[in-house]
């Protein structure tokens, strides 16, 4: 019986995947806090896996993987907010060029931004709206390292898979 989804070009996204999950490893190392491909694989592989169960599981497990090296783990929402790029991704899926790339970036960057730093997440800031903007003006060099990750690692990311389709078309969409 053969596996129809282990295809080569599954087997390329996987691989640029889990080398941008490494990227948490460099981060944590350097003290570059959110300057990571997270949100970028999770983009890329709503974007590029033609699964959609893969494009959802394949991301989520190499971060659940990566957590349990990295200290504070596991978080629920953090999950949940991947899980909504990978859904930007799947918008992007029919045309994947660079603007709409660039806007998905921006966009699981702001979405994530805003929601994982609402107060009641919290015990150290107040659940009212000084509460609030205490929380995210704590969290804006954390956004903007994870803005400038997600699109310099989309933009390599994507542009790496595109140069790999050109060159060698097994990877391109059947």
């Amino acid at each position: 019986m053969k596996n129809t989804f282990i295809t080569p070009r599954f087997l390329v996204i996987t691989l640029l995947i889990l080398v941008g999950i490494t990227t948490r490893f460099i981060s944590a190392e350097f003290q570059l806090w959110n300057f990571t491909a997270i949100g970028a694989t999770a983009l890329f592989a709503g974007a590029m896996f033609t699964d959609k169960k893969f494009a959802f599981i394949v991301p989520i497990l190499a971060l659940l993987l990566s957590d349990l090296f990295i200290p504070g783990g596991f978080n629920y929402i953090v999950y949940s907010c991947f899980a909504i790029v990978v859904f930007i991704g799947i918008l992007i899926r029919n045309n994947p060029n660079v603007k709409n790339v660039i806007f998905g970036a921006l966009g699981s960057s702001i979405i994530f931004y805003l929601i994982t730093n609402l107060p009641f997440f919290y015990t150290a800031y107040p659940n009212t709206i000084g509460g609030a903007l205490a929380s995210y003006t704590a969290a804006l060099p954390f956004f903007r390292n994870m803005v400038a990750g997600d699109l310099v690692y989309s933009g390599v990311l994507f542009g790496s898979f595109y140069y790999l389709t050109q060159r060698f078309p097994v990877f391109a969409v059947k």
